[in-house]
């Protein structure tokens, strides 16, 4: 048997119901008996252990088979006898005092102690206050003792289900799949992931992930770790050795992406934080899907990790949870970087936007989130400072907060609809609420800190604000185009001038900052949504293109496209977002957008 995590002794209501005891500040009462108004007491000794349970088969099929054998059935699997690892041994209050880690003693590292979305055996079901199982029951219930599930308080508002994963044989078999597609590159691509994608977009506790791939790569989930090489793949270049390795032998990233998607989709039914990471590291990926659909596949998955996000209770605040601090500070990380997908995912995609600000009850990110923020680390020669891309993260925050201002004023339902809101008010106040959010953007732009300038670099590293400031435009051509929108021939032509006018100037500081790209901005971490942000950028030239009241106005909107494609057309074969942007680009304007429309 496996030796479990103590901390303390269990006092005997907590003992009864199977939950871990947590004590606050030294207090006499523990979390549970303090909110039940119980004495705390340790009168009754560990009862005796049940029988060992079978865990039920596993019915999934191992990802290695998905390029083989994609519609083999897995009868054969199922009804072989399984070994003696994959047997777990049923609860009992004895060995299970301080339910936290179940994992082998030596198996994982320590640091994974009393954490809740990253136990590698369980996943915690958050439940919320209108659950049919109401957190009050379940404090009192008695569990049966052939249940492997357990409770789990983390303070006197917030309850969790933890339940047992059963799918170990099936990961392990995934995930020497995945390092076999590599090797034996594996721990220079998680170096070059580390270098260039993480300092831009810290979703995962890096010396947590770096202590558990030197110890095997064996210890994570499969899809993050597919998805960690995935994207680690395009800066390869940047590693002497391992450039001259891929020149003998090439990755199969297709096999690699699909290896990765098949584990994600498994992985869902027993979420974990690594489940979402996995999620939203492979939405970074500038790639058209092979259906040519990638609007489709983009939103589903998207909504899919949104889900799994209220399953892992990421909407909530965690400062006061028995977990690790460190645990906090990426709960909180992860949650506001669920957060921009969300905006800008529903945004470009013309979709609501599936995170409700009323259920977001979170504070917002400090440094002490993220600890590498002022560790000064010689990763390499282009490596991204860590106190840099933690202000880019924060400034990308503010920003997609900035975009749900301009969502909810001008592209909601309610504000669309025939008679909605921006029907009932007018063109003029309608205009006018533009003011407000202008400033608001001003005020971000002029606040930036000075490492966050769009401007080359000479230090002989990337320049990894560009996105940062793509975003910001792509925000403002956004607001300009719900303007030019709503304007009616009734309108004042004072009005209609200066709104275009406005319009045309930020097309052109957009596609401006474009042309303006260097090898040390393409070289960066772009995101999934930069392809997007360009082709919103591009359909509003369209759009005012359309909309034109003369021929030199016309004239002007075309040769703002064409500088647009040459900019992506010069840059595509460096930057794998610009080439997707410009295959956005040409679907949608490019041979629409001419001189004269009749031609």
């Amino acid at each position: 048997m496996h030796p479990r995590i103590r901390s303390q002794a269990a006092c005997d209501t907590c003992r009864l119901r199977k939950t871990r005891c947590v004590k606050k500040n030294n207090e006499e009462l523990c979390v549970l008996c303090s909110f039940h108004g119980l004495r705390c007491t340790f009168e009754r000794g560990p009862a005796r252990k049940p029988r060992q349970r079978r865990r039920p088969p596993d019915r999934a099929g191992h990802i290695s088979e998905a390029h083989e054998q994609p519609a083999k059935t897995r009868d054969a699997e199922d009804a072989a006898p399984q070994s003696p690892d994959s047997v777990r041994t049923s609860y009992s209050y004895e060995e299970d005092e301080v339910r936290v880690s179940t994992c082998p003693a030596g198996a994982y590292p320590s640091i994974l102690n009393d954490t809740l979305g990253l136990d590698p055996v369980n996943n915690a079901e958050y439940i919320g206050s209108s659950d049919y199982r109401d957190p009050i029951l379940l404090d009192l219930r008695s569990p049966h003792p052939a249940s492997a599930n357990f409770v789990r308080r983390m303070d006197d508002r917030t309850l969790f289900v933890v339940h047992p994963d059963t799918s170990e044989d099936r990961r392990t078999s995934d995930l020497d799949a995945i390092e076999a597609a590599v090797q034996p590159m594996g721990h220079r691509l998680v170096r070059l992931y580390f270098q260039f994608v993480h300092p831009s977009f810290p979703i995962l506790h890096k010396d947590v992930f770096i202590a558990k791939h030197q110890t095997s790569h064996r210890q994570f989930a499969p899809s993050l770790l597919a998805a960690v090489y995935l994207l680690a793949l395009d800066w390869q270049i940047h590693d002497s050795v391992l450039e001259n390795w891929s020149a003998k032998q090439t990755v199969d990233v297709a096999l690699l992406e699909r290896m990765a998607n098949v584990a994600l989709q498994e992985e869902m039914h027993s979420p974990k934080l690594s489940t979402l990471e996995a999620g939203l590291l492979l939405l970074q990926r500038s790639r058209l899907d092979s259906s040519g659909r990638p609007a489709s596949s983009v939103w589903k998955l998207h909504a899919q990790l949104v889900a799994i996000s209220y399953d892992l209770g990421l909407h909530v605040n965690c400062e006061s949870w028995s977990i690790p601090v460190w645990e906090a500070g990426l709960r909180r990380r992860l949650s506001w970087a669920l957060y921009m997908q969300d905006r800008w995912t529903a945004f470009v995609h013309g979709r609501p936007m599936l995170l409700s600000e009323d259920d977001w009850d979170l504070s917002p990110c400090s440094s002490s989130d993220f600890p590498e923020h002022d560790k000064s680390e010689g990763l390499g020669l282009g490596a991204v400072a860590a106190h840099i891309g933690w202000q880019l993260f924060l400034s990308h925050i503010e920003l997609s907060q900035i975009l749900d201002d301009v969502n909810r004023t001008y592209y909601v339902a309610t504000a669309q609809r025939r008679d909605g809101t921006l029907d009932k008010m007018g063109v003029l106040a309608a205009v006018d609420l533009a003011q407000p959010i202008l400033r608001r953007l001003s005020q971000w732009k002029t606040s930036l800190p000075d490492v966050l300038a769009f401007s080359p670099t000479r230090d002989r590293s990337v320049c990894a604000s560009a996105s940062l400031h793509l975003a910001y435009h792509t925000v403002v051509v956004l607001l300009y185009r719900a303007l030019v929108r709503i304007l009616t021939p009734q309108a004042p032509p004072s009005l209609h001038t200066a709104v275009r006018s406005a319009a045309r100037k930020n097309l052109e500081a957009a596609i401006h900052l474009l042309m303006s790209l260097g090898p040390e901005h393409t070289a960066a971490f772009w995101g999934g949504v930069a392809s997007y942000q360009v082709g919103m950028i591009g359909s509003f030239a369209g759009l005012l293109w359309a909309t034109a009241e003369d021929g030199e106005e016309m004239t002007w909107c075309v040769m703002r496209v064409d500088d647009l494609k040459w900019a992506l057309q010069i840059r595509g074969s460096a930057a794998p977002f610009a080439r997707k942007a410009l295959q956005l680009l040409e679907s949608e304007v490019g041979s629409l957008v001419k001189p004269n429309p009749e031609s």
